[in-house]
């Protein structure tokens, strides 16, 4: 199959799931889009899945909550997504008020999702007005980025840079750089493959390790992550990660 064909196969199980969402007749699900690598135009057959951001109604008090009905919403789009074919779907599921700006710190702790949906979007299902919503600034992917270093620690626990599972601390490699170069340098880069790259032509105040990056290369390439490349990052990933995150939040100390 060529890569035409893989990247319309991916667009055809994503119209699948939409219509058979629909068919669910869904009343806590305000839309759901088809966000990242697909509609970003730089999905990788065999290595990207697709990620679809279901907005959901209302405005919980407290952050990934939901009411019995949205429970089973939830429940019955994971079913769908989880008998698609060919490709993994990964459902997100947000609030629609998790998009506007926090009225307490006047940031928007979603600015990922936000300038995603601006900038690598396609409406699969529903309605929902993308022009009513601001893009977000430096200071507001530094916010987003201290609520994402709390979720990695809920997670992973405190000594996860030091232990984590190797493909994860790489996945936490590439938002450090990503979250760099949205706030220190102004840019936007989702694609995973150029991200080290635009990270060393920015003119980083921190160079990217060697070791870390022929981990990325190895990845990106499909070759095997070997033990020495394990310990590479390993070594290296604890002093780039302080360093990183303290440069990050010099816009956001709070």
């Amino acid at each position: 199959m060529t890569a035409n064909a893989q990247i319309n196969a991916a667009w055809e199980e994503l119209t699948a799931f939409a219509g058979a969402a629909d068919a669910l007749r869904l009343n806590e699900v305000r839309a759901i889009f088809s966000i990242g690598s697909l509609p970003g135009g730089y999905f990788r057959p065999g290595q990207s899945d697709l990620d679809v951001l279901v907005l959901l109604r209302g405005m919980p008090h407290t952050e990934m909550v939901f009411s019995a009905a949205q429970q089973e919403e939830k429940q019955r789009l994971e079913t769908l997504a989880a008998q698609a074919a060919p490709y993994e779907m990964e459902l997100i599921f947000l609030h629609e008020s998790r998009l506007q700006r926090d009225p307490q710190t006047g940031r928007l702790p979603y600015a990922d999702f936000v300038q995603r949906l601006l900038s690598q979007s396609k409406l699969l299902w529903g309605a929902f007005d993308l022009s009513s919503l601001e893009a977000p600034g430096k200071e507001d992917f530094a916010c987003a980025f201290r609520r994402y270093l709390e979720y990695l620690r809920k997670k992973h626990g405190d000594d996860f840079i030091k232990q984590g599972i190797l493909t994860e601390l790489l996945k936490h490699v590439l938002v450090l750089m990503r979250t760099y170069l949205q706030v220190q340098r102004g840019m936007l880069e989702y694609d995973k493959t150029q991200l080290a790259q635009r990270y060393r032509a920015s003119n980083p105040t921190i160079a990217l390790p060697p070791g870390i990056a022929r981990a990325l290369e190895a990845q990106f390439a499909g070759e095997a992550l070997t033990p020495q490349i394990s310990d590479a990052v390993r070594a290296e990933l604890p002093a780039f990660h302080a360093a990183l995150v303290e440069e990050i939040l010099r816009l956001n100390p709070e």
